[in-house]
């Protein structure tokens, strides 16, 4: 990764740069900073047990990898964290504003995530709603399957097969 962020794709493993490539075709987004989340969501998912596509997955869902979203509720960035309720976690990152800064977003979205699992018994379906929506959620309108749907896409990719982006 270079001083602004980006990652060149011939520096990636070719099933990371089949995903980058993949996403970015998806969601019209450029390759260069989506392959340093790519790289990212490798290196979290080596810390937090959970798989890389499962968390580009989520970001897909939540953002469609625009860094700058934010929801009606107060959800900011690429992983849509609730930033009011997760301000403590921004500190080390530079504060609150960190919420729209793509690789700080991730990190704290990704810890965020990977504790709602924990608290629920390490079901990723489980910990996904409660990420979507707290304790008072019941239901997900098909979140959980669209995560799972996008999962099993980036998986088929990343093994080389040609996935329509459509």
């Amino acid at each position: 990764m270079d001083m602004d962020g980006f990652v060149s794709l011939q520096d990636l493993p070719a099933s990371q740069v089949a995903v980058a490539d993949w996403l970015a075709r998806k969601y019209k987004v450029a390759p260069e900073p989506l392959a340093a989340l790519v790289v990212e969501a490798h290196a979290l998912s080596k810390k937090t047990k959970l798989a890389p596509h499962f968390i580009l997955a989520v970001m897909a869902i939540e953002s469609n990898f625009h860094p700058y979203v934010q929801s009606q509720a107060g959800a900011q960035g690429l992983m849509q964290v609730m930033t009011d309720i997760h301000v403590k976690r921004y500190e080390v990152y530079g504060g609150r504003l960190a919420a729209f800064d793509p690789i700080s977003n991730l990190r704290v979205g990704v810890a965020v995530l990977s504790e709602a699992i924990k608290l629920r018994d390490g079901s990723r379906e489980e910990g996904l709603k409660f990420y979507l929506g707290g304790y008072g959620l019941t239901e997900d309108g098909g979140y959980v399957a669209k995560v799972f749907a996008e999962q099993a896409l980036l998986d088929q990719v990343a093994a080389g097969q040609k996935v329509p982006v459509q």
